[in-house]
């Protein structure tokens, strides 16, 4: 919870009307400078259910990775949900990604369908899909070439064993942590469930963390990403996770090496890890890549990068 004052009631009010009341809710109060707090005090305040309230503070402002890291710390459940204080759910969501928990206690995750919603409009819905999966290789293929599961932290129902096993927790001191976060889930979720039904609504909202963040924090946060990506590559698949991040390396990397230069260094080390695993035609793209970031930056460099990436996404197919 920070600076949300205009967005939080919307935001506890759709946890409040939940059909499934089983639940804990955790409020993480990120120092924040608004009246959010008082708000969500009197929200609670006026409830009379069966929902158990706790308001946590920090004792500075600490980004949106402490504070789901601290939320996820202090957690009782069995499962863990995230919900971002200017977001909210639909009314049946927990007892939709509860439903499947129910019938196969082996599922590590439950994943609910979004929409997202732009300038106060009608919303774009994710392409959801209802789909069971149960091995690494099938939950890969549904997260890199698929994109049926999609980059976030929230709207997951997550059985908290799982979380604490293998320390699945939120880079601290960073934005963009969803696509770590996710790194680090791909490598272990064995089991998981995809729901089509929509149980979150994303609101775009200027002033957000994302729309209100300066080049060059974004710039070193894709560089602290990548960096940790490539020093920590999945054994016996290096080679797979090297091509299916190129473009999405490279898109970052031309949006902001003139704001951030030690990209180049992140270049050099992508390079390295490429002529490892004897990914020879990734390193000729880097290669290209790095010499169009020292001379500028044309917009159909990005074009060509992203018919790149489903080429070597067909490959990776057969």
């Amino acid at each position: 919870m920070y600076q949300v004052a205009d967005y939080v009631e919307r935001c506890l009010k759709s946890v409040v009307n939940q059909t499934y009341t089983n639940i804990e809710c955790i409020i993480v109060d990120d120092a924040t400078q608004d009246d959010s707090i008082v708000k969500c005090e009197r929200i609670i305040k006026e409830y009379d259910g069966p929902i158990e309230f706790r308001i946590l503070h920090h004792e500075k402002n600490r980004g949106l990775s402490a504070a789901r890291n601290t939320g996820t710390k202090a957690v009782t459940g069995d499962y863990l949900y995230y919900l971002d204080s200017d977001d909210y759910i639909s009314a049946d969501c927990i007892e939709v990604l509860m439903a499947p928990f129910k019938k196969d206690e082996a599922l590590e995750m439950v994943q609910g369908n979004c929409k997202v919603i732009r300038d106060g409009g009608e919303g774009i819905v994710y392409n959801g899909v209802a789909l069971l999966i149960e091995n690494n290789h099938e939950v890969r293929a549904q997260y890199l070439l698929y994109h049926h599961i999609y980059i976030s932290v929230w709207n997951r129902l997550l059985k908290r064993s799982f979380v604490e096993k293998n320390g699945l927790y939120c880079k601290e001191g960073i934005i963009h942590e969803d696509h770590l976060w996710m790194f680090y889930l791909m490598k272990c979720l064995q089991k998981a469930h995809l729901s089509d039904a929509i149980t979150y609504y994303h609101p775009i909202r200027p002033g957000s963390i994302v729309t209100s963040t300066d080049k060059i924090t974004e710039g070193n946060s894709f560089r602290v990403i990548f960096d940790e990506i490539l020093h920590h590559l999945t054994p016996d698949k290096e080679d797979f996770e090297l091509q299916i991040y190129l473009y999405m390396f490279c898109k970052r990397y031309l949006a902001f090496v003139d704001d951030v230069p030690t990209l180049r260094e992140t270049v050099k080390l992508y390079r390295t890890r490429a002529r490892q695993y004897g990914c020879w035609y990734v390193n000729a793209v880097l290669v290209a890549v790095g010499v169009i970031g020292y001379f500028g930056n044309p917009s159909r460099v990005l074009g060509k990068l992203n018919a790149l990436r489903w080429r070597l996404q067909r490959k990776s197919q057969r």
